[in-house]
């Protein structure tokens, strides 16, 4: 069986998000409609409609939009989200990101500039299993 990774030419950007172990990249261009799972990491830019759920870090750059339901262990965003999110250990918000919905996390971290409208609910965070 042939190495598809060797077959596939990575640009600079994408070279970058392979090394730093994001498992999927949806670009400024892309549009997304419907239910989206990762195993890993992943970084979003472009936009996305539906449900995004992920095992690691959901990374939502200045570019991206989301009007989702979120689910992750870890969510970091700095574009607009629209729905719930819930995250299993953290959210952080970093400006300039606007979230209109409701937001369950154990740990909550807003930078200054971040305009939230909507309902936080914090719990303690879920005993992992080793």
């Amino acid at each position: 069986m042939e190495d598809v990774q060797a077959q596939t030419p990575l640009t600079p950007a994408t070279a970058v998000l392979a090394e730093e172990g994001y498992q999927m990249y949806l670009g400024q261009k892309c549009r997304l409609t419907g239910v989206l799972k990762v195993q890993g990491m992943m970084r979003i830019d472009g936009f996305v409609e539906g449900e995004v759920f992920g095992s690691d870090l959901i990374q939502v750059g200045k570019e991206g939009i989301i009007e989702a339901t979120v689910k992750a262990k870890h969510i970091v965003a700095q574009g607009p989200l629209r729905g719930d999110i819930v995250a299993r250990e953290k959210v952080e918000l970093l400006a300039p990101a606007k979230v209109e919905g409701t937001i369950d996390s154990p740990v909550f971290l807003l930078e200054e500039g971040v305009l939230v409208n909507g309902t936080l609910k914090m719990s303690s965070m879920e005993p992992t299993l080793q």
